[in-house]
C-alpha cells in the first residue's frame, strides 16, 4: 500500500495503454444509495484504466499520476464506513485509502481511520472511515501492474456513526469480577477502535485508538494479561491499566515477557494491585499487526504476604499496636546491611540491621522480647528510633534475661509517648545474632503517675548537719524531665528525680552511689540551688571510692543554703530503677583532700553535656587525649598541657555515648560521657 494520507511525492507513472472501462472517469459512474446497516458490492476490472478526468488540475493526488477506475455511493446520515477487497484474486496489494467528495476529485478528501490486510483473511486490504458525514463519496480503484490489476470485487458497508466496536469507549464497559486463582478471557475486535472519549487532554496516549475491557478485584492481586494466540503475533500492545475513565490514573506493568505465550505474543505482569476496578485498553495498530479479532486472558493470584522486616528503615511499614495488644514479628537478618540506617557520626553507623515498625496512639509500656532464639542472641539493640536515618533514639528503661525463660533479652520502654517507632534487629554473627528470628512486641498502659519526687517543687528539704550522714532512696524508672531545669540549662532534657537538704554552715559534702548493682555508669555530679534546677554547682572531685564501679562525688566549701540533688535516669548506662544514695556532710576544714589523688581521677563535666565539656584529672604527662565512639573509632584527639582542659565540640559530634581516653606512658584512663 502506498500511503497518500500525507503530502508526499512518489515517482510519476505514465498512463498505461489499453481500453478505458465504463467507470474509468468518475463522472461516468452513478452513485448508489448506501443505507445504514447495509452494504453494496462493486465489481470491475481496472485493466486499461487511465488518469484522464480523474483529478482536478493541481490536486495533490492528481500529481501522483496514478490511473484508476471509480465507484460511488451516497449516505444520508453520519456513518462508519468499511471498504474491503475481500475475494479479489490475486489480492490487490495497492489501494487508495481516501474517499473523494467531488468529481473530478479535488483536495477535499475523507481519509481512512485505519486499514489492514488481515480482516479479509486472503491478503486483501480493508479500510475504515469513521464518522463520515452524510454525502456522496467517490472511491478510486488504484491501478498498478503488478500489485493491483485485473478483475476485483469491492464491498462497501455502513453502520450508524460512532457505533464502531461495542466496547470502543471505556465508559461503556461493564467490569467483570476477577478472583485470585481465577481468570477471564476477553474477546473482541479492535478494527473499529477510535480514541474518542478514551484519554484526557495531555495524556501520553491521547490519539491512541483502543477498545476496552474491565475487571474488578476484591483483594490485593497480582494480575497477568496475556495476548497468547494472536496470529500473526501482535507487535504493539499497551502494558497499562486505568483506574478511571477517561484514562488518567494509569498503572504500568511491573514486568513483561514474550515467553509465557509459546507463540511469541506478549504477557504483562502487574504486581500487587490493590482492590478496585481496572480498565484494560486494547490498542489498534495495524502496521504492527495489532488489528482484528482477539482473545486476551487475564488471570490473578493472591499477593504474597507483605514483609514485616526491611533492610532499610525508609522501607519499613508501621503496624498499629494498641494497649493490651501484641505483635510477633518474624524476620531474617542474614543479609542485613548498614545502608541508610544511621546518620554519619552515629555510634551505630556501622551496625548492620533490619527494621520493624509500630505505631501507638497513647502512652504505653512497651516490651520487646527475643524469646526463642537458640542459641541465645547475646547482642541485641535496646533502643527504638523515631526517625530515619535513626538519630532520634529512645533507649530502654530496663532489660532482663529472665522473662523469656531461655536467656534471651527482653527490653522494656516505660512511659513511651504515642507515636511511630522503628525497632532495629542487629546482625552480629560473633554473638549468635544472625539468621531467622521472632520478636514479640507487646504494649500495656503507662504507670498512672511519675514518682513522687519527680518534680523538685514537690519535695521538702531536710536539715543536714556537719558530721551527719543521710540516705536518700527512690526509684527513677518513670522519671520525667518536666519542670526539672530552667530553659537553657544543659540538663533541660535530662529525666531526673530529686532530693533536697539544708546546710547551716560551710560544708564539704560527699555524695556516694555505692551499692547500685549493676553499677550506674552515668550519674550527675551537680547540685542545684534553685527549683527548677539552676545555680548549678559542679563537683570538686569525682572518684570511684565505692570500689564497686559506682561513683562518689565531693563538693568542697559549700556555703549555707538549700541544695537540690538530681538523680539521673539513663537506661543505656544502667542508671535506672530503685536506688540508695548516701550524703555525708563535714565541716569545711574536716576533709583534708589529697589533691594529687584527686587530680589523678579523670572526669568529664557536666555529664551529660551539649558538646561543651571540662576534662579534669589530667596529670600533665599524657601524650594524647582521645574521644572515641563505642566501636573504638577515634573522633577527636588533642595534646593536653595542663591538668584540666576545656573542649567545645558542639556541632562536631552527634548526640550519643562516647569514651574519653587519657594516654600516658604510665597509665590509660577512660571515662564515658553522653552528648544530648
Amino acid at each position: 500500500m502506498r500511503s497518500v494520507d500525507f503530502l508526499a511525492v512518489l515517482a510519476l507513472l505514465g498512463p498505461l495503454p489499453g481500453l478505458a472501462q465504463d467507470n474509468d472517469f468518475c463522472q461516468d459512474v452513478t452513485p448508489e444509495p448506501l443505507a445504514l446497516g447495509s452494504s453494496l458490492q462493486f465489481s470491475g476490472d481496472n485493466t486499461g484504466a487511465t488518469i484522464s478526468g480523474d483529478f482536478a488540475p493541481g490536486s495533490t493526488l492528481g500529481s501522483l499520476n496514478i490511473p484508476c477506475t471509480w465507484h460511488a455511493f451516497t449516505v444520508t446520515d453520519c456513518a462508519n464506513i468499511t471498504i474491503s477487497y475481500c475475494g479479489t484474486a490475486p489480492a490487490f496489494t495497492e489501494f487508495w485509502n481516501v474517499l473523494a467528495t467531488t468529481c473530478p476529485a479535488n483536495n477535499v478528501y475523507l481519509f481512512t481511520s485505519q486499514y489492514n490486510y488481515t480482516a479479509c483473511g486472503d491478503g486483501n486490504p480493508t479500510m475504515y472511515f469513521q464518522n463520515a458525514p452524510a454525502a456522496t463519496y467517490y472511491f478510486p480503484v488504484w491501478y498498478e501492474d503488478p500489485g493491483a490489476v485485473g478483475p476485483y470485487t469491492i464491498t462497501v458497508s455502513a453502520v450508524v456513526c460512532g457505533g464502531g466496536a461495542p466496547n470502543d469507549q471505556c465508559g461503556s464497559v461493564v467490569a467483570e469480577p476477577l478472583v485470585a486463582g481465577g481468570q477471564l478471557d476477553f474477546t473482541g475486535d479492535n478494527s473499529l477502535a477510535t480514541p474518542s472519549g478514551d484519554w484526557p487532554v495531555g495524556s501520553p496516549f491521547a490519539g491512541a485508538p483502543v477498545v476496552w475491557h474491565g475487571f474488578t478485584l476484591s483483594e490485593c492481586t497480582t494480575v497477568s494479561v496475556a495476548y497468547c494466540g494472536q496470529d500473526p503475533v501482535w507487535g504493539n500492545t499497551l502494558g497499562i491499566l486505568a483506574r478511571d475513565c477517561p484514562a488518567s490514573d494509569l498503572v504500568y506493568f511491573s514486568t513483561y515477557n514474550n515467553t509465557n505465550c509459546s507463540d511469541g505474543n506478549r504477557t504483562y505482569i502487574f504486581n500487587s494491585l490493590a482492590d478496585g476496578t481496572y480498565y484494560l485498553p486494547v490498542l489498534l495498530h495495524p502496521s504492527s499487526g495489532s488489528v482484528g479479532p482477539y482473545t486476551i486472558t487475564v488471570s490473578g493470584i493472591s499477593c504474597p504476604p507483605p514483609p514485616t522486616y526491611y533492610d532499610q528503615c525508609s522501607q519499613a511499614q508501621y503496624q498499629p499496636l494498641a494497649v493490651g495488644g501484641s505483635i510477633t514479628f518474624a524476620g531474617d537478618n542474614t543479609t542485613a546491611t548498614t545502608t541508610g540506617d544511621f546518620p554519619v557520626g552515629s555510634p551505630f553507623e556501622a551496625a548492620p540491621v533490619v527494621w520493624h515498625g509500630i505505631t501507638t496512639t497513647t502512652c504505653t509500656r512497651l516490651s520487646v522480647a527475643y524469646c526463642g532464639q537458640s542459641p541465645t542472641w547475646d547482642n541485641t539493640l535496646g533502643f527504638l528510633a523515631r526517625d530515619c536515618p535513626a538519630s532520634d533514639l529512645v533507649f530502654f528503661t530496663n532489660f532482663n534475661d529472665t522473662d523469656c525463660g531461655d536467656g534471651n533479652h527482653t527490653y522494656v520502654f516505660s512511659n513511651l509517648p504515642a507515636g511511630s517507632y522503628l525497632i532495629p534487629v542487629l546482625r552480629d554473627p560473633a554473638n549468635n545474632a544472625i539468621g531467622p528470628y521472632t520478636l514479640q512486641v507487646s504494649a500495656t498502659s503507662c504507670p498512672a503517675v511519675p514518682p513522687a519526687n519527680d518534680d523538685c517543687s514537690s519535695i521538702t528539704p531536710v536539715l543536714l548537719d556537719a558530721g551527719a550522714t543521710i540516705m536518700v532512696t527512690g526509684d527513677n524508672t518513670n522519671a520525667t524531665s518536666n519542670g526539672d531545669f530552667v530553659v537553657g540549662s544543659p540538663f533541660i532534657a535530662a529525666p531526673v528525680t530529686w532530693h533536697a537538704f539544708i546546710l547551716e554552715d560551710c560544708t564539704d559534702l560527699v555524695v556516694a552511689y555505692c551499692g547500685q548493682d549493676p553499677a550506674w555508669s552515668n550519674t550527675l555530679g551537680v547540685l542545684a540551688t534553685t527549683c527548677p534546677g539552676d545555680g548549678l554547682i559542679y563537683f570538686t572531685t569525682g572518684t570511684n571510692a565505692c570500689g564497686d564501679g559506682n561513683a562518689t562525688y565531693i563538693f568542697n566549701d559549700l556555703p549555707p543554703g538549700t541544695y537540690y540533688l538530681p538523680v539521673l535516669r539513663d537506661s543505656p548506662n544502667n542508671s535506672f530503677g530503685p536506688y540508695s544514695i548516701t550524703v555525708t556532710a563535714e565541716d569545711c576544714l574536716f576533709l583534708a583532700l589529697d589533691q594529687e589523688a584527686v587530680l589523678s581521677e579523670l572526669g568529664v563535666h557536666p555529664n551529660p553535656n551539649d558538646g561543651r565539656l571540662l576534662v579534669t584529672g589530667l596529670r600533665g604527662d599524657e601524650h594524647e587525649l582521645r574521644i572515641t565512639d563505642l566501636a573504638g573509632r577515634v573522633l577527636f584527639s588533642a595534646r593536653p598541657r595542663t591538668s584540666t582542659i576545656q573542649l567545645d565540640l558542639t556541632g562536631r559530634l552527634a548526640p550519643g555515648c562516647y569514651v574519653l581516653l587519657a594516654l600516658s606512658v604510665e597509665r590509660r584512663a577512660e571515662q564515658r560521657f553522653v552528648i544530648h
